[in-house]
């Protein structure tokens, strides 16, 4: 929190917005950058979201990454789905031009 601008910690609690992975994992040390040249680790990649939306996360995960110097972030939505079910637009029954190609398809 020390390396972040002052502004930048205004706006998140302005817009009320939480460190996903911060929230769930408060007492855990787990880096993302590793820097070659400090030969050291930080924690510099973050997911914020609305504290409305944060319910909606199901789990998030900091990977490991044997190729580049930035560890990715998983992040798995729950997501809401919902059963789609196909109604016909009864307006359509009544329009003479419907009734008219629906007639010659059916006969």
């Amino acid at each position: 929190r020390k390396i972040l601008p002052k502004s930048f910690f205004q706006m998140t609690e302005e817009l009320n917005l939480k460190d996903i992975w911060r929230e769930r994992n408060m007492n855990e040390k787990q880096y993302t950058f590793y820097s070659n040249r400090h030969a050291s680790w930080s924690r510099i990649d973050m997911v914020w979201t609305s504290v409305e939306l944060l319910i909606n996360i199901q789990d998030i995960e900091i990977g490991t990454s044997t190729w580049a110097d930035h560890n990715p972030i998983m992040v798995v939505w729950k997501g809401q789905r919902k059963r789609f079910r196909w109604t016909l637009n009864n307006r359509i029954l009544k329009e003479e031009e419907f009734k008219a190609k629906i007639e010659k398809e059916l006969t």
